[in-house]
């Protein structure tokens, strides 16, 4: 059996989303067997809206099984819906929480 890596990455401040996108493309770039998944929330989301600087490589990442997430409660907060994000964006109640049940499955976890 293969080990797969399994990686969080944090994102809650819009100046990090090209630091945190170059990040996973690094992580899959050097470990081929990966699951990543960023987990975006508060004033992180507005780094991952659709049209923004990203947009390419947020779009590569996808296509490679990167895995992105937007917290509910942020969504709800700011009058957002997923629907101004790319339509690969998923989402979940809450980012914290995503970010607390994910280590404890083990997996690992990066704060840019």
């Amino acid at each position: 059996m293969t080990f797969v890596h399994r990686v969080l990455i944090h994102l809650d401040e819009p100046e990090k989303a090209a630091l945190v996108l170059n990040s996973a493309k690094n992580l899959v770039a050097g470990l081929g067997k990966v699951e990543v998944e960023v987990v975006a929330y508060s004033d992180g989301v507005e780094g991952l809206r659709t049209g923004g600087s990203q947009a390419a490589l947020m779009d590569l990442l996808a296509s490679q099984g990167v895995r992105f997430v937007l917290c509910e409660n942020t969504l709800r907060s700011r009058d957002l819906t997923v629907e101004d994000f790319p339509d690969y964006m998923e989402t979940v109640p809450s980012g914290v929480v995503e970010l607390v049940l994910k280590q404890e499955e083990g997996w690992c976890y990066v704060r840019p």
